[in-house]
């Protein structure tokens, strides 16, 4: 069953682990100054409202090795989904300069 949360509770979830995908960009461009593309995060929140899995969502470019879990985290979200689990994928641009 797919649940539902407010488009800005996912973009806060996002936003408050954007540093760990911004840090790993910048890493990056250390190696390649000309870096720049879409990552993209899959994951899903279960009933209870944590982040339950998490990977790539078809991302353009390779910004770090570890799990995508990783930039997402696993704590309780509150308020927990509406009728069921869901799914998200959420991109994110980046380029030099930015």
């Amino acid at each position: 069953m797919n649940g539902r949360l407010p488009p800005e509770v996912i973009q806060r979830i996002v936003r408050q682990n954007f540093g760990r995908f911004r840090l790993c960009y910048e890493n990056g461009l250390r190696t390649n100054p000309n870096l720049q593309g879409r990552v993209a995060v899959k994951f899903v929140i279960d009933r209870a409202g944590s982040v339950s899995t998490a990977s790539d969502g078809g991302s353009d470019i390779r910004i770090r090795r570890s799990s995508p879990a990783s930039f997402v985290g696993s704590k309780p979200l509150v308020p927990q989904p509406e009728g069921g689990i869901v799914t998200v994928v959420y991109p994110i641009i980046f380029n030099p300069g930015d």
